[in-house]
């Protein structure tokens, strides 16, 4: 007799753009090697990654604007949908910040096979707005993941509870080095690179930029290219040119595959206010470049070994991030030497090792 399969939900804002998207995206696609029953459900209509098993899209039956009636009848769909299949797990990389609709889906469709994720050091946007029921909504839940050990302590002390557990974002290595020989745009430019959302001033595209224009690296024709997209891409795009740097800065939009782009850069610069688990940087890492980063909370630390694969940074100390910048592109043997630990930093962070943890979780 053959072994029933595990039928597994992982539940998504989109499949599009974003860090915990990427997480959802890989681990689709790991658990339907393995054979799982694998459905993806997302609340939005947008999609750029990946996906392994079956989608349930409920953005296409979304309106255009906000209606109560649309808003039931979504809820109504999911419900039948959870309840109708009957999965083994539940895994949830949605942001949670709406008290209402949250207590409504712990009472009415969440049971214990249900596993909510938390991907930011500001957890009101995985445990809702509200405090009190921040405290309560997953007292059912059968486990409560972390993507970060700061994290995971601070979900601790703040929420306190038991079922608190760190996994790490994963990532494909192998895939990453597949995909990291195709075509590059910036090809025979000496460029350093940033990526990240742009919906959100979170990741300081503007003060990175000023940074650069302060430093010495345009004056060295060294580019800075910025990848990503969001609603403040506009505003950065002025300011480049404002500052006289459109032949300098590039902000090519978002990219599906930006691994080329990496591996030919100099190195990777990230000047966010807070994080997770950044993702980014173990893709960064296993291109081979170093990475500079903040020591904001959470993440960096439990990546970045500073002077090993990169270079850790007073947090928000935006002074040190432009010299650390200048010294790391002009000082061709401190690259060297940072490049050389990269990939091997990240190997314990490849899906086959979080996939094990995975899997025992699950099992």
């Amino acid at each position: 007799m053959s072994q029933k399969k595990i039928k597994i939900a992982l539940l998504g804002d989109t499949l599009a753009h974003g860090g915990a998207e990427r997480i959802h995206s890989t681990l689709s696609l790991y658990f339907e090697q393995l054979d799982f029953d694998v459905h993806n459900i997302i609340n939005l209509d947008s999609i750029t990654y990946p996906y392994g098993g079956v989608l349930y899209n409920l953005g296409v039956v979304k309106s255009a604007h906000f209606s109560l009636g649309n808003k039931l009848k979504r809820f109504r769909l999911f419900q039948q949908y959870i309840q109708g299949n009957s999965f083994d797990y539940i895994l949830d990389f949605r942001t949670r910040s709406k008290p209402f609709t949250e207590v409504l889906l712990q009472h009415f469709i969440f049971d214990t096979t249900y596993i909510p994720t938390v991907h930011s050091a500001h957890l009101p946007w995985y445990f809702t707005s509200s405090s009190f029921w921040g405290k309560r909504i997953y007292r059912k839940a059968h486990s409560i993941i972390c993507v970060s050990q700061a994290i995971a302590e601070q979900v601790k002390a703040t929420y306190h509870y038991p079922q608190v557990q760190t996994l790490y974002n994963p990532i494909a290595v192998e895939d990453i080095h597949q995909q990291m020989h195709e075509a590059n745009p910036f090809q025979g430019k000496r460029y350093v690179v940033a990526c990240g959302r742009m919906d959100t001033d979170i990741k300081q595209f503007d003060r990175l930029i000023e940074s650069y224009a302060q430093s010495r690296l345009p004056k060295q024709d060294i580019h800075l290219v910025i990848l990503g997209d969001g609603a403040q891409k506009i505003g950065l795009e002025q300011r480049v040119e404002a500052l006289n740097l459109k032949e300098r800065v590039s902000l090519p939009g978002f990219y599906e595959n930006p691994f080329p782009i990496f591996k030919e850069a100099l190195f990777f610069v990230h000047s966010s206010r807070l994080e997770g688990f950044p993702t980014v940087f173990l893709e960064a890492l296993a291109c081979g470049i170093p990475v500079i980063s903040f020591n904001c909370p959470t993440g960096p630390s439990e990546i970045i070994q500073s002077g090993y694969n990169g270079l850790l940074i007073e947090n928000q100390n935006f002074d040190a991030l432009q010299e650390a910048m200048e010294k790391l592109a002009l000082d061709e043997n401190q690259r060297i030497n940072l490049k050389a630990n990269a990939l091997d930093s990240v190997r314990s962070f490849d899906i086959q090792a979080i996939g094990k943890q995975w899997l025992a979780l699950l099992r």
